[in-house]
C-alpha cells in the first residue's frame, strides 16, 4: 500500500512531479516509482498530477547518498 495525500491546491515550487524528482534523486523513474510504492516516499496527488513534496525529496538524497 501506497502512502497517499490529496491535496487542493499544488505550488508549483513545493512539488515535482515523479520525473522530475526521479532526475534529482538520480535514478531511473521505474526505480522511483518503486519507492513509492514500497512507502519510501509519501505520493500526493493533484487532479491528475502524481506529485512528490521537494522537501521531502532533498532529505531522501541528503540520508542516501555515499
Amino acid at each position: 500500500m501506497t502512502k497517499i495525500e490529496f491535496i487542493t491546491e499544488a505550488i508549483a515550487n513545493q512539488y515535482y512531479t515523479v520525473e522530475e524528482a526521479a532526475g534529482h534523486m538520480g535514478v531511473k523513474t521505474p526505480v522511483l516509482r518503486n519507492y513509492l510504492y514500497q512507502d519510501k516516499l509519501t505520493t500526493y496527488k493533484f487532479k491528475t498530477l502524481t506529485l512528490l513534496s521537494k522537501r521531502e525529496v532533498e532529505a531522501w538524497n541528503g540520508r542516501n547518498r555515499p
